[in-house]
């Protein structure tokens, strides 16, 4: 077996994880002139290999893939509406796969804390990506394809789940009405009855009357910032542990009401880092406050995977103006990102190569935060030094895999030219 593996492609390990779900799909179809599986992998290496247009791309297939689809057929493919049916559907097959791998205590920095068992946690956001060439101006403008994705916390797992169209007449579609128009059963991310589902989201989450339906209709929790011209008034402080080493920062836990009848829980906390304050709203009352700090301060990690796919993946531009199209896009995002989560973490288990270098950096970074808090005459919060996962993978390790991709690179090969990439910088 070991054999067997070190003699296959990292592309086919890569993929197969996609390719499982496919077969299970049932949207899947036989297209003798350009198959499903074809389309997976033409979408797939498109996101991963940043090539600046999608004829540049097929002219790639072509040469080094074998693939011989025609650019008009590969658009055609992308504007189906089974195919994104499809693809949709692999794409969560493949998520709640990472889910299934990595929510393992050793990679939860949630899983320590049982107050968090009944809970799944997702940090959600919006994401833009620039017009593609040939998009229609709405009141005048070119206006960038915006759509909204959410990340598990657990298992940095992540998944498409609106794209915001604007209705005939408007400019835009805002964020919240994507969200109200998807309905709550999507914002419950397939958690199975009796798990409650938090999403810590950017202020353009708030609408309290709306909270309070997903809250006690589908045990939806919203986690966000107070905005600045709040007018949320306090009725009651709510005691807190303060020997609790989570609650570390925390100034104050209050319930408060909205001028509608709302009630929702303010939680201030101050970084011990550089003194500046915090002040959380959420919908959920029973976990500690430390806890609810925490969660907002992973939030960023859904930042950083933009980042990556921006950057590193090299994914500004939408593939073409259809709804279609951008969501096939944005599906192949994920299980881009889905895909390289689960070899990452092959790789690891198989020959306990890390990414030591980021992870000596991200250990540097927490010691010199503690010692300016401590410098400041404030303890550092235990929360934050707890988290060793990585949050992003390296330009060097995307590189490697890149160029595994492009060459059909054998396991037992590859895996000699990553261990160096993975212990220092080239520059």
């Amino acid at each position: 077996m070991k054999k067997a593996i070190e003699s296959e492609k990292v592309a086919e390990l890569m993929m197969r994880p996609a390719l499982v779900a496919l077969e299970n799909s049932e949207y899947k179809h036989g297209c003798p002139s350009y198959s499903d599986k074809d389309h997976l992998l033409v979408g797939v290496e498109r996101v991963i290999q940043d090539k600046k247009s999608g004829r540049a791309w097929i002219l790639h297939c072509h040469l080094t893939r074998g693939i011989k689809v025609m650019v008009r057929t590969f658009f055609k493919a992308l504007e189906s509406t089974r195919r994104t049916r499809m693809v949709k559907g692999v794409a969560r097959q493949v998520r709640r796969e990472v889910d299934r791998r990595r929510c393992t205590t050793a990679y939860d920095p949630l899983a320590a804390h049982s107050e968090l068992d009944k809970f799944a946690v997702y940090a959600s956001d919006g994401h833009s990506h620039a017009a593609a060439s040939h998009e229609k101006a709405i009141g005048g403008k070119i206006r960038a394809t915006n759509h909204i994705y959410t990340l598990n916390l657990r298992s940095h797992s992540m998944e498409h789940i609106a794209l915001t169209e604007p209705a005939k007449g408007k400019k835009k579609e805002h964020e919240l009405c994507a969200l109200k128009r998807i309905g709550a059963d999507a914002l419950r991310m397939g958690e199975e009855t009796g798990t409650k589902v938090i999403h810590a989201y950017d202020p353009a989450i708030i609408d309290y009357g709306q909270w309070y339906r997903w809250k006690q209709g589908y045990g939806i929790y919203m986690v966000t910032l107070e905005k600045s011209n709040s007018a949320l008034g306090k009725t009651k402080d709510s005691p807190f542990d303060a020997a609790d080493p989570r609650n570390t920062g925390i100034l104050s836990d209050e319930r408060v009401c909205s001028s509608k009848g709302y009630s929702l829980r303010r939680i201030r906390y101050r970084n011990p880092e550089n003194g500046k304050v915090y002040t959380f709203i959420t919908s959920e009352f029973t976990l500690p406050p430390g806890l609810i700090a925490f969660i907002y301060k992973l939030r960023w990690d859904v930042e950083k995977t933009f980042d990556q796919v921006k950057n590193t993946f090299g994914e500004k531009k939408a593939w073409g103006i259809t709804s279609e199209c951008k969501i096939q896009q944005a599906g192949f995002i994920t299980l881009a990102h889905n895909l390289t989560l689960m070899l990452e973490g092959e790789i690891e288990e198989r020959e306990g190569i890390r990414d030591e270098k980021v992870i000596e950096r991200k250990a540097k970074r927490i010691e010199r935060q503690a010692r300016q808090a401590e410098e400041a005459g404030r303890i550092f919060n235990p929360l934050v030094s707890s988290v060793h996962r990585v949050t992003k993978r390296s330009a060097q390790f995307i590189g490697w895999l890149q160029a595994c991709l492009e060459h059909k690179t054998c396991w037992r090969e590859a895996m000699g030219q990553l261990r160096p990439l993975m212990e220092q910088y080239l520059w």
